[in-house]
């Protein structure tokens, strides 16, 4: 059927897992796509075993490995290290693949391929839905939306707009569809950062030049429930990793494409939008060192973008109080 059909690695990692891990495997067994691996890694979860009764169940149809518990990075790092197959798929243990999700990528990466394409440095993406603890969706983004994301990521020379504006696609970890390779050359996850080891390595994938292909159909649940870390903890846009995401993704920017005023008004408006006022205000006083006759229309856009971001923060305050409950 294919020209091109490579295996491809699905990687859970595991950690108290014993909840939903059946679930997150059952769907992976589902895919209609035939040459994958599953691996699961459980991160040494501290439950009496039951992540790895769970994962004993289905023994001959994963391979599974435990390790000293070093957070997710380190599991999907293990994960990596023990694929036998060229691609690695990112799966969570509470989330949810739909049954197409890797035959879509994967012919996509066959339309690529007959092109004569190097296939190897693209990394693929899909849209994605939220669920709750009982699977009922909670947020779905519109056939419009995705197509228009499709689009946009298409339409794009390079991967700077997508550097400039880090949260806007905010694509689910668990829709990528990465070759192994990439990570020999750009390095893996991050095992020092706890919540934004996704973020941190789509930074580096497209500083690292790999072209980003989008496919506007909903693969992938994800599901927000009180146990994930980054509800417990209470998710915010003000931390250490924050801060080093942020400044250095503007200093990139300031580095390679200092004379692009688009660039820095985009991001600027998107650090409003996450209330990170420092950086955006920095990057609109370089936008304003580029252009002075913008300056009036820049503060303008700077005044819509904190007001709106006040009330995005109110609401997100709201939700994740509700959500601990």
């Amino acid at each position: 059927m294919y020209e091109y059909s490579p295996k491809v690695s699905i990687v859970i990692p595991a950690y108290k897992a014993s909840n939903y891990l059946a679930q997150a495997i059952d769907s992976a067994l589902a895919q209609t796509y035939e040459n994958i691996e599953i691996i699961v890694v459980n991160d040494g979860s501290p439950d009496e075993g039951a992540t790895r009764a769970v994962a004993e169940q289905y023994a001959g149809k994963i391979r599974y490995f435990e390790k000293e518990n070093g957070g997710s990075s380190s599991a999907l790092n293990r994960g990596i290290e023990e694929m036998i197959g060229e691609w690695f798929s990112w799966l969570s243990h509470d989330d949810l693949y739909e049954p197409q999700k890797i035959e879509k990528q994967i012919q996509l990466l066959n339309d690529l391929y007959k092109n004569g394409e190097d296939v190897t440095n693209h990394i693929f993406f899909t849209g994605s839905r939220l669920v709750n603890k009982d699977r009922k969706v909670l947020r779905e983004p519109s056939k419009k939306a995705l197509l228009k994301t499709a689009q946009r990521i298409d339409s794009i020379g390079g991967n700077e707009h997508l550097v400039a504006e880090p949260t806007k696609n905010n694509f689910h970890g668990c829709g990528c569809l990465v070759h192994k390779s990439v990570f020999e050359r750009l390095g893996a996850f991050d095992e020092n950062l706890r919540l934004l080891n996704d973020f941190d390595l789509w930074y580096r994938l497209y500083v690292g030049g790999c072209k980003v292909r989008f496919i506007p159909e909903i693969l992938v649940s994800g599901r927000v429930h009180s146990s994930q870390l980054s509800t417990s903890i209470g998710y915010s846009y003000h931390n250490p990793e924050q801060d080093m995401f942020w400044n250095r993704t503007l200093d990139w920017l300031i580095e390679n494409h200092s004379d692009n005023y688009e660039l820095f008004v985009m991001y600027g408006k998107n650090a409003y939008q996450k209330t990170r006022y420092a950086e955006g205000d920095r990057a609109f006083a370089y936008a304003k060192a580029l252009k002075h006759s913008k300056g009036l229309s820049l503060w303008l856009k700077k005044c819509a973008c904190k007001t709106e971001a006040r009330a995005l923060a109110l609401g997100k305050k709201i939700y994740l109080k509700l959500m601990r409950k």
